[in-house]
């Protein structure tokens, strides 16, 4: 059976719905080069966005912190990245494994990551092992 491709003369007069909120996860390995791929997927994710480069950074900050300075560096760690994008808003949630046990020493470091994020974003903050940013992309609100 053919369906009907006519539209409905009711359909133009719906309003708008807004646009629904994309949502994706990806887990990386705890691991130097995971930062790069986390990078990456999150560009695509946003491609095209005026805020990817700034979103792109932040997460390279996030991620980087959360191998370098979490128990998510231990053999077999890993990061969980989330990305939320709706209504003129995206929202990056990077998960470690909370903190690393005693004797395991974090590496030197200037530790201006979470500066460089707190600057950039519109909103920032920690819950636990999540630590994640809010950017307006200026989009549809």
């Amino acid at each position: 059976m053919i369906a009907n491709l006519t539209p409905s003369p009711l359909a133009s007069s719906r309003p708008l719905e807004p646009l629904a909120e994309r949502t994706r996860t990806r887990v990386f390995a705890g691991r130097p080069e995971s930062v790069r791929a986390a990078r990456s997927w999150v560009a695509g994710f946003l491609a095209g966005s005026p805020v990817t480069d700034d979103v792109v950074l932040m997460t390279s900050e996030l991620v980087t912190n959360a191998i370098s300075y979490t128990a998510s560096r231990l053999p077999d760690g890993i990061v969980t990245v989330c990305v939320r994008d709706a209504n003129g808003m995206v929202r990056v949630d990077v998960v470690d494994q909370g903190q690393a046990p005693p004797g395991v020493t974090a590496p030197p470091g200037l530790g201006q990551g979470l500066r460089i994020v707190a600057q950039l974003a519109d909103v920032f903050g920690a819950d636990g092992p999540d630590r994640w940013f809010s950017l307006r992309t200026g989009g549809a609100s």
